[in-house]
């Protein structure tokens, strides 16, 4: 009789069959797809939204991506569960996508990611159809995706985005509670960054016993490298959190009403930035740092630019 691990096997084999008898026509789609589970696609969405849409439904966003990344890395060191072609030989991914897909499988950080910004796009412009139909289909395309191109099983995509959804529910009732209460804004940062802290020091703990036990020739995770490629989530989520924190405080910035020529303008060169530093930042932080503090230090800067330092930028263009 199947458990539910060969059950997840053989479906994850079918669609791999599917790519075969059809050779590999559909690929380049669903390769396309899982991006929108990446970083400069969502993260450019964010970023319009909340420099010209509204700023409030771009906080959700925000929120819910901070939340997604703090619990994803937590769950991967914790459940430390195989990719799918490490667990049956027979599973083959499509070659293009294992750069992206190295480290633990549990949860599926794509299919987190997309629920939370898509999802919340979802949540927030719910009665528009064309929104909800259309933010609803993309999340489940990048989910899909994951199993199609062979690096998630469906126990990976399918948790994800259960999380998302409580996640995405949770993250609006704390921002309503700390819009009602004048000092909540501060309370939860300060409780933010001690579980940041905390999390980092469960890493430390949990790399440690991991590297005991790790042989380079039979264990095909290195824990040291997943605590390092976890660093940049972290520090993602510490920009989402201090960008906010210093926006709420003293930018205040405010999105301007309607739609204008100047507004498009701005918006276009606000994501072209964004774009510059995403794509060569890094480069030059690693004239100085190991790679993986590069990203880190990458990944705060582009999240600060978003919440704080471009909104102060807009409002002064816009005074």
């Amino acid at each position: 009789m199947l458990n539910t691990l060969d059950l997840q096997i053989q479906y994850l084999l079918l669609l791999q069959h599917f790519r075969e008898v059809t050779n590999g026509v559909f690929d380049g789609f669903f390769l396309g797809v899982t991006q929108l589970g990446e970083l400069i696609i969502p993260f450019s969405v964010i970023a319009i939204i909340y420099w010209g849409i509204n700023k409030r439904a771009g906080r959700l966003i925000l929120f819910a991506y901070g939340i997604t990344l703090y619990i994803n890395v937590f769950l991967k060191m914790t459940a430390c569960i195989k990719r799918p072609w490490l667990l049956n030989p027979s599973v083959k991914p499509i070659e293009s996508a294992l750069p992206a897909a190295d480290g633990y499988s549990f949860p599926s950080g794509h299919t987190a990611g997309a629920t939370a910004v898509w999802g919340s796009i979802a949540f927030n412009w719910w009665k528009n159809k064309l929104i909800r139909y259309s933010t609803l289909l993309v999340i489940f395309a990048v989910a899909f995706s994951r199993n199609y191109i062979g690096v998630h099983t469906p126990q990976d995509v399918i948790v994800s985005l259960i999380l998302g959804v409580f996640i995405i529910l949770g993250a609006d009732a704390l921002l309503k509670l700390i819009e009602k209460n004048k000092n909540a804004d501060m309370i939860f940062y300060t409780a933010a960054m001690i579980f940041t802290i905390l999390l980092v020091a469960y890493l430390q703990i949990r790399c440690g016993g991991q590297m005991q036990s790790y042989d380079p020739l039979t264990d095909n995770v290195n824990p040291l490298a997943m605590k390092h490629s976890s660093y940049p989530k972290i520090a993602f989520l510490i920009g989402i959190f201090t960008g906010w924190i210093l926006e709420k405080r003293f930018v205040n910035y405010r999105v301007p009403d309607g739609y204008s020529r100047k507004k498009v303008v701005w918006l276009i060169a606000g994501i072209a930035v964004l774009y510059l530093i995403m794509k060569h930042l890094c480069t030059l932080f690693m004239l100085f740092v190991p790679a993986y503090i590069a990203y880190s230090l990458l990944a705060f800067v582009c999240t600060l630019f978003i919440t704080a330092i471009y909104p102060l930028v807009l409002k002064k263009v816009f005074k």
